[in-house]
């Protein structure tokens, strides 16, 4: 029987209890840090097991085991297997150590100083292993393949029943998703150089202590992904779900897949995938900015009882991850200001669109003034917490935020730019006009023609690497304004800067700080130190400032 009585417990059960689900232990018990994989000496340590469900305490004492310990884990069943799958999604999040390093983020007086923060927000490697950190997620990433591998070898003794034709669905995602994710982290965006170098793409649970991977390329890693993510799709099937929103269900991964074909340029196929997350009516999903506006008019900081909700139409794969982030986003030193929601939300909108041209959302996006003694700071209070009674001092852990990874609003904006690219510029304009209506409940007034006109110095802005006509320019402006908007705090603009090789100034007089360029090898977070002893490539530096 799990531990009723412990606060985790509690806080997880009333959890779900909100949300009107149906929970049981098995659902706690996924929620807990029960695989888990290690870096030593840059290769990957795997310790597979699954947490009793008879005593919480039991996780911890398995996590002080010695990974080269030997473990005789009984996995022997499908519902075992359904369960190492769901400790596979990601328990640590992206959002605290990306967010920082884009231009969504400035100088905060008074705002709580912490070394992770300063060095994203001055893109400065940091290889500290601790929560919200780059070595975390990249470890985190690596334990969730290492249990979909794990799935994946268990699977192959069982009948090809329409039960193991899901999970293997699921865990050919998860693979893929992750792989996504640390090479698009780690390396260099799919349009520099297909060959420059990638991420470890690990295909088989390991039976070894140390094992020596390489990077491959770029290319060689979306080849992978692109594999797993069509097996995936063809098996995965939402009927065998409890709770399907934190699962890769049907819609979340044709959802991946829109993502996962933007970043490769395959313009068809994001349109064909976007077709069927989005359906006849796309706006009807979205999510409905002017609606929590009138909801939470009093009430701000509530907002993430709506965000995060999984009856949030527009929520399509969630993920509760260990972060401080719902307490570090209002309060840390380097964060959103006043002057930069200003010039987020209500000095953009369509160029040459008269009175649309500067178009004033910060009303529809709920901001919250940072508490005292923090000048000037702003946030959206987009993530929930729970927390166990001791999740207190300066760097407390079990503390439990849900992340939001894919959105029907990021699907629409995906095929908008997918529609842009193919100069079908007549749908990615119908999008456009049904995102706003849909979202902000209002429809501009101006003519077509306005939305494919930009002045030519914007080229000197946004550069992808397979160039831009005046009207693709144009209309790609546009679109990137909203995914900011959109994403505000959630570190996706981090991809976007990358895309489009953005710059990045800063005002501040630090003498650490220099500005990041187009084509900066600081694009590319560095890979773990130990990996890099250990024989995996660094990537590149090339410094001309003072280093602390």
């Amino acid at each position: 029987m799990f531990p009723k009585k412990t606060p985790l417990f509690r806080a997880i059960t009333r959890r779900f209890c909100a949300k009107g689900a149906e929970f049981s232990p098995a659902d706690a018990l996924c929620a807990l840090p029960s695989p888990f994989v290690r870096l030593r000496h840059g290769s990957l340590v795997l310790a597979l097991a699954l947490c009793s469900a008879t005593c919480f305490t039991a996780c911890n004492d398995f996590l002080d085991v010695s990974p080269d310990s030997e473990l005789n884990v009984r996995i022997d069943s499908e519902a075992k297997i359904a369960e190492l799958l769901t400790g596979a999604y990601p328990e640590a999040s992206y959002i605290p150590f990306l967010e920082p390093r884009t231009d969504n983020v400035a100088e905060r007086p008074n705002g709580q100083h912490t070394q992770l923060n300063e060095a994203m927000y001055f893109w400065e490697d940091y290889d500290q292993d601790d929560l919200d950190t780059p070595l975390n997620y990249w470890n985190a990433c690596y334990k969730g393949i290492a249990q979909a591998n794990k799935a994946l070898e268990l699977l192959a003794r069982y009948p090809k029943t329409p039960r193991v034709k899901a999970l293997y669905g699921e865990a050919f995602l998860l693979r893929a998703y992750l792989h996504f994710m640390l090479v698009n982290i780690w390396a260099a965006p799919y349009g520099n150089d297909p060959q420059s170098p990638g991420i470890p793409y690990v295909e088989q649970p390991e039976k070894h202590a140390i094992v020596d991977y390489r990077r491959g390329t770029v290319r060689e890693v979306y080849d992978k992904i692109e594999a797993d993510l069509k097996r995936g799709i063809s098996l995965v099937d939402d009927h065998y779900y409890t709770h399907p929103k934190f699962h890769f269900n049907k819609r979340a991964a044709y959802a991946f897949a829109t993502r996962f074909y933007l970043f490769k340029g395959d313009w068809d196929q994001v349109v064909a995938y976007a077709d069927y997350v989005l359906g006849g009516d796309a706006k009807k999903n979205l999510r409905r900015w002017n609606k929590y506006a009138d909801a939470l008019e009093f009430d701000h900081p509530g907002l993430h009882r709506l965000y995060n909700a999984t009856d949030e139409p527009a929520n399509l794969l969630l993920t509760t991850t260990e972060s401080r982030l719902a307490r570090t986003a209002p309060t840390e030193k380097f964060g959103a200001t006043w002057n930069i929601v200003d010039a987020v939300f209500a000095k953009k909108g369509i160029e040459g669109g008269g009175d649309y041209e500067k178009m004033n959302f910060v009303g529809h996006y709920l901001f919250t003034s940072s508490p005292s003694p923090v000048k000037e700071g702003f946030y959206m209070a987009k993530f929930d917490e729970i927390s166990s009674s001791e999740s207190t001092g300066s760097k407390p852990r079990e503390l439990y935020v849900t992340n939001v990874l894919l959105t029907v609003d990021e699907v629409l904006l995906n095929r908008m730019e997918a529609y842009a690219m193919r100069k079908d510029y007549n749908r990615a304009i119908d999008d456009l006009v049904e995102y706003m209506q849909g979202k902000f409940g209002f429809m501009p007034a101006v003519e077509r023609s306005v939305y494919t006109t930009t002045d030519r110095a914007n080229y000197n802005v946004i550069s992808p690497t397979y160039g831009l006509t005046l009207k693709q320019l144009a209309l790609v402006k546009t679109i990137l304004d909203f995914r900011r908007k959109e994403f505000f705090q959630e570190g996706l603009r981090w991809f976007d800067i990358r895309r489009f090789h953005l710059s990045v100034r800063r005002s501040s007089k630090s003498r650490y700080y220099f500005p990041l360029e187009k084509e900066d090898p600081r694009k590319l977070l560095q890979i773990p130190t130990q990996a890099i002893e250990r024989g995996l490539r660094p990537n590149p530096r090339e410094r001309n400032a003072p280093q602390r």
